[in-house]
């Protein structure tokens, strides 16, 4: 019980386990802040940058799920975010769920894109859209980064939607 209320603390603060002793980092918010949406020129080059994002996020099925990795081999969910907006993007954004979905602007379900944040579980776990109801995220320790339908745990708990990618 101990453990599973340690790896959630340390989730939600962004802390990273250092051998036995646990790390929090507190998130920056001038990072979070510029870069937490990115602007492009037009709807083309935003819906390419977005399937971008979505397909460095598919290469990484089958990765390990490492709390506080934010890759290039191991992940936790925030960190496969920042990873593949960082690999698509060249920008960063807020390292935790939290911040994540503090930074972004709130899309609803019908207006989603692929490439977009789902927020789930209290904001205590974000995935990337794909489209087609499916997401693709560093699920947890036992399931590594993977592809699942919005459904079952999914669909009770999302908490919201987040765009990174604007159009100017």
């Amino acid at each position: 019980m101990v453990a599973t209320h340690t790896r959630l603390i340390a989730c939600a603060a962004g802390a990273a386990v250092a051998g036995a002793a646990l790390v929090v980092v507190p998130p920056s918010s001038t990072t979070a802040e510029a870069a937490s949406r990115i602007s492009v020129k037009n709807k083309q080059k935003a819906a390419k940058v977005r399937r971008d994002v979505v397909k460095i996020a598919k290469s990484k099925v089958g990765s390990r799920y490492v709390l506080g990795s934010t890759g290039p081999s191991t992940f936790d969910c925030s960190g496969l975010v920042v990873y593949s907006f960082r690999k698509a993007t060249g920008k960063t954004l807020p390292r935790t769920s939290y911040s994540q979905k503090a930074a972004v602007k709130r899309v609803s379900a019908k207006k989603r894109k692929p490439g977009d944040l789902v927020f789930f579980n209290g904001n205590g776990h974000v995935a990337i859209y794909m489209g087609k109801n499916k997401i693709v995220h560093a699920s947890n320790s036992r399931r590594g980064i993977r592809i699942d339908r919005i459904s079952g745990w999914y669909a009770n708990t999302i908490t919201g939607y987040g765009r990174v990618i604007q159009v100017r």
